[in-house]
């Protein structure tokens, strides 16, 4: 199965008008997100159970190709990747966990396609209402049971401009204080249900 929104961000289809895309400053995010993108679009599942929504690509992905969800390597602690995988699986490499993770009919998305860490906040909510008119189209053409989004802050910039017709719930991200990490970590194993059982490794 594809994302067939990817093509259409990396062509720039809504872009115009967002900060991100007209101030060639911005030039290593739009770079960064295409980089994404490609990582992102491998892992599509046949079948997707969970959709997961996260805020945005890191913005350590600019200088650390490591650093993005997909992004082989050594994983990065207390990403969100990690503490997932710390939930679901115990992987022992990012490459089985990407493995476990598709095979439960799991995939991740981001609510800003670009990485806005480290940006002012009235040029993130530009980004984010910009951005959410391929959010739209992903949650129109991608089948999926629930989604899952992640992170508060951006999810309450957009919510109002999307249409949350399905199952769906908000966690915080996994940062900041314990309260926020044991909050995120109980949604994971919520979603465990929904992991395929003919597929499931333990």
């Amino acid at each position: 199965m594809a994302n067939p929104v990817i093509q259409r961000v990396r062509g720039n289809v809504h872009c115009r008008g967002c900060p991100l895309y007209d101030d060639g400053r911005y030039a290593d995010r739009l770079k960064a997100r295409d980089e994404t993108l490609e990582l992102n679009g491998k892992h599509v599942p046949d079948k997707i159970t969970v959709l997961f929504v996260a805020e945005s690509p890191p913005e350590a992905f600019i200088w650390d190709r490591r650093a993005y969800f997909y992004a082989s390597g050594p994983e990065r602690v207390n990403s969100i990747a990690y503490h997932i995988d710390q939930v679901l699986f115990r992987s022992r490499n990012k490459d089985e966990f990407f493995k476990r993770f598709k095979e439960c009919g799991f995939y991740l998305i981001d609510m800003i396609k670009c990485p806005v860490g480290g940006l002012p906040e009235d040029v993130k909510r530009r980004a984010a209402r910009k951005c959410v008119d391929y959010l739209k189209e992903e949650l129109r053409e991608l089948k999926f049971e629930k989604a899952i989004f992640i992170g508060k802050t951006t999810f309450n910039e957009i919510k109002d401009y999307l249409t949350l017709n399905f199952p769906y719930e908000l966690l915080p991200l996994p940062f900041r204080s314990k309260d926020n990490v044991e909050k995120f970590k109980e949604g994971v194993a919520r979603a465990a249900n929904l992991c395929n059982p003919e597929k499931r490794l333990t």
